[in-house]
């Protein structure tokens, strides 16, 4: 794997602590700190920061700096809208052909049943964040596709920030019984329930966002605009 360049490096790192809110909307970002925290030059940090700018995930002003942009509900309904597009081609592809063996890896996956219900496991969210996104990427693998998985999970930008706060809610409960209601439609070949199952799934963050913007309704926004 080649090695990332300075600005690939602050990019990536500055992302996933948006993602993860580490670090949340309307926190500062100083380019000089975070450059010399990651021990690389301003350059590739502004880069970084501008390329950022252009996901929305940051806001530069020049009367107020830059900080972390709120999360966009337009573009988080755009972004589910072409996942579920995507993901639903690839899944339909497989119905019907998934084999004992497939049907067992997949089963596997559901180790996450074990962190649904233990919160004193450790580093929980990030393991529940892996085995999720293992059972959605498993589908594009058994199509020879598993790099389009992978493109589209680095191209979403604000609804994975929602995914963090899913974590903490009562909707991660029934993470692992909507997969497997997913994988049964895909094995029994029921094309309509798979859809439905699908969708299902996907849009619970709808629940999440609501929670959230109770407590934090500063941290979004629902326009387009630059």
């Amino acid at each position: 794997m080649p090695l990332l360049s300075a600005r690939e490096t602050a990019y990536q790192t500055i992302r996933s602590r948006i993602i993860t809110m580490e670090l949340k909307p309307g926190d500062p970002l100083n380019d000089r700190e975070l450059a010399e925290e990651l021990g690389i030059s301003r350059t590739p940090m502004r880069e970084a920061l501008l390329m950022l700018n252009l996901a929305r995930m940051v806001d530069i002003k020049p009367q107020s700096g830059t900080h972390v942009a709120p999360i966009n509900l337009k573009l988080m309904e755009m972004e589910q809208f072409a996942r579920y597009t995507l993901e639903k081609e690839i899944l339909n592809r497989l119905r019907g052909h998934v084999t004992p063996r497939q049907e067992e890896e997949y089963r596997n996956i559901e180790t996450y049943r074990v962190l649904e219900a233990d919160m004193s496991q450790p580093d929980r969210t990030a393991r529940m964040l892996e085995l999720d996104n293992a059972f959605h990427r498993k589908s594009f693998e058994l199509c020879g596709m598993e790099a389009h998985y992978d493109h589209m999970l680095a191209s979403l930008q604000h609804v994975e920030r929602i995914r963090k706060f899913s974590l903490q809610t009562n909707e991660n409960k029934a993470v692992c019984a909507a997969h497997t209601r997913i994988l049964d439609a895909m094995v029994q070949n029921d094309t309509q329930e798979l859809s439905r199952a699908l969708e299902s799934h996907l849009s619970r963050y709808k629940q999440t966002v609501e929670e959230v913007q109770r407590l934090h309704p500063d941290y979004f926004t629902d326009g387009l605009e630059p």
